[in-house]
C-alpha cells in the first residue's frame, strides 16, 4: 500500500468508516474490522456486528483507561505477553437507557469513553462493554490489532479510542486476507496492514534520539560507538562507526540484529556472530563504514520465544516451521528505526552487506539508496548447516 493509500484509510476513519485491519505479524494472519469510537453510530456498529460472530472489543489508550480508573482483569493469564491481549474490567454509561447492553447503550457507552469531558464518575463496572489497553507507543510497541485500532484513530486526529471485532465468514471461521477481499467487495470497507501502520508511522514520525558516544576498541579495531534510543519501545541501538561516513562514495554498512547466544554466547546453532565479526573486519579494512546493531532479537520475536524455537528445531522443525508454529511471521523486523539512524549519521546512500534481499527492500522502502548489496559468506559448521540451507531455500537469503 501507497503513502496516499494510507492517507485514504485514515481518512476513511475520520469520516466514521470502518477499515479491516490485517495483523500479518500472524501466521495466518488474521483481519478485524475497526472504527474509531468517538465517531461511532449504531449502523456501523450494526454493520461490523454483521461481519462476525466474535466479541465486540474497544481498545483504549493507557492514559485514557487510568484517568477513568478502569484496571486491567487481572486474573486472567492474556495480560501477559508481549502478543498478549490486555483485557479490562467491563463497563458501561450510567446515565443511558434502560437496557445497557442494547445497539443504543453500547453505541452510548463507546462514544462517552471516547468523550474526554466524561470522568470515572460517568461509568460502572462491570458492564457490556469490553476495553482494551493499548501500549503506549502503539504499532511501534507492539506490533497487534489493538495498537493499530488505536493509532488509526490519533491518525484521524480523534480522540485515542476505537472498536474492533474480528471478522468471521459466514460459516464461522476466522476471516483471512482472501476471505476479507471477498466478504468485503461491496462494502465500503478498505483494508490495511499493521506493517503499512508501521512503516507510515517510521516515514512521518522521528522516534530516534541520538545519545552518548565513545571511541571503542574492538578485536578488529578501533570504532566510534554512538548510541540511539528509540522512544517507542525505550532499546537503545548502536551504531559502530568506522572513519568518515557522511558524504562521500557509499559507505559499506552492516545492518547487524542482535543475537545473545550467537554474538555473546558463540551459539553455533546460527552463524550470526560470525556473520558480525566479518562484518567489522571488513569494514575495518575498507577503513569507511558502519556496523549498525539493533536490539531485534531472533528476527524480532524475542529471545524468549527465540529459545522456544530452539526446542521445536530440535524436535524436527526448521527455523520457519518454528516460528509459524508460534504463531509468528517468518520476520518480524522493522527497518524504519535503522533508516532514521543511517539518516542520523548523515547516510543516503550505502552499500548493504547482506545475503537478506528483505533487508535490502526494506531500507529502500525508508527511502534510503542501497546502490549495492554484497554477500556476507561464513563457513557453515556442523550445527547451522540446516538453518543456513532453510534461510537460503526457504527464505530467499543468498550465499
Amino acid at each position: 500500500m501507497t503513502a496516499t493509500e494510507t492517507e485514504t484509510v485514515i481518512g476513511h476513519i475520520a469520516a466514521g468508516g470502518i477499515a479491516a485491519v490485517v495483523d500479518d505479524g500472524r501466521d495466518p494472519p488474521d483481519v478485524d474490522l475497526v472504527t474509531a469510537g468517538s465517531t461511532l453510530t449504531e449502523a456501523a456498529l450494526a454493520e461490523m456486528r454483521a461481519l462476525t460472530t466474535g466479541q465486540l472489543h474497544v481498545p483504549v489508550a493507557p492514559e485514557r483507561l487510568d484517568a477513568l480508573g478502569i484496571p486491567l482483569m487481572l486474573e486472567s493469564p492474556a495480560n501477559h505477553g508481549a502478543r498478549s491481549v490486555a483485557f479490562t474490567v467491563t463497563v458501561d454509561l450510567i446515565d443511558q437507557p434502560p437496557q445497557p447492553g442494547s445497539l443504543q447503550g453500547v453505541v452510548g457507552t463507546i462514544r462517552a469513553l471516547a468523550d474526554p469531558s466524561r470522568n470515572a464518575a460517568a461509568f460502572r463496572q462491570p458492564g457490556h462493554v469490553a476495553p482494551l489497553r493499548g501500549r503506549s507507543g502503539g504499532v511501534l510497541r507492539r506490533f497487534g490489532h489493538t495498537e493499530a485500532a488505536i493509532d488509526l484513530a490519533r491518525m484521524a486526529s480523534l480522540e485515542p479510542v476505537a472498536v474492533l471485532t474480528a471478522l468471521h465468514t459466514p460459516e464461522g471461521r476466522a476471516a483471512r486476507p482472501a476471505d476479507a477481499l471477498e466478504l468485503l467487495a461491496d462494502r465500503d470497507i478498505p483494508s490495511i496492514s499493521i506493517s503499512e501502520l508501521v512503516r507510515h508511522r517510521r516515514l512521518n514520525e522521528r522516534v530516534v534520539i541520538r545519545g552518548a558516544e565513545a571511541s571503542l576498541p574492538m578485536v578488529a579495531g578501533t570504532f566510534r560507538a554512538i548510541a540511539f534510543r528509540d522512544t517507542t519501545t525505550n532499546e537503545d541501538h548502536v551504531a559502530l562507526v568506522k572513519g568518515s561516513v557522511a558524504g562521500g562514495s557509499p559507505p559499506l554498512v552492516r545492518v547487524h540484529s542482535e543475537c545473545l547466544t550467537g554474538d555473546a554466547f558463540g551459539s553455533l546453532r546460527c552463524d550470526c556472530g560470525d556473520q558480525l565479526a566479518a562484518a567489522t573486519r571488513r569494514i575495518e579494512a575498507e577503513g569507511r563504514g558502519v556496523v549498525l546493531y539493533m536490539r531485534q532479537e531472533g528476527r524480532g520475536i524475542g529471545l524468549a520465544n527465540k529459545l522456544h524455537a530452539y526446542q521445536l528445531q530440535d524436535d524436527g522443525l526448521d527455523t520457519v516451521e518454528a516460528n509459524r508454529h508460534l504463531g509468528f511471521a517468518v520476520d518480524l523486523r522493522d527497518y524504519g528505526v535503522g533508516a532514521q539512524i543511517l539518516r542520523d549519521l548523515g547516510l543516503r546512500e550505502l552499500r548493504l552487506l547482506t545475503n537478506n534481499p528483505k533487508k535490502t527492500e526494506g531500507f529502500r522502502a525508508y527511502g534510503l539508496h542501497v546502490v549495492e548489496q554484497i554477500p556476507l559468506t561464513v563457513e557453515p559448521g556442523e550445527h547451522n548447516q540446516r538453518y543456513l540451507e532453510t534461510k537460503r531455500q526457504r527464505m530467499g537469503h543468498g550465499v
